[in-house]
């Protein structure tokens, strides 16, 4: 996957996960079942991100 590409989806997932935790922190954060899953989405949009924009190891090469 050339840099370009693993750029741009990675601004996708820090979009995505911007907008979660904008919707999750909107009205407060409590220990509801929906807030916390909110907070693992934000998180694994950032490690989803983190992937694709370091992408340690050449791992997204796929060959």
């Amino acid at each position: 996957m050339d840099e370009t590409k693993r750029r741009r989806l990675a601004i996708i997932w820090v979009a995505f996960a911007g907008v979660m935790a904008f919707y999750v922190l909107r009205d407060g954060v409590d220990a509801s079942a929906n807030d916390l899953l909110g907070l693992v989405t934000v998180a694994l949009g950032v490690g989803l991100a983190a992937l694709y924009y370091l992408n340690p190891g050449d791992v997204l090469s796929f060959e």
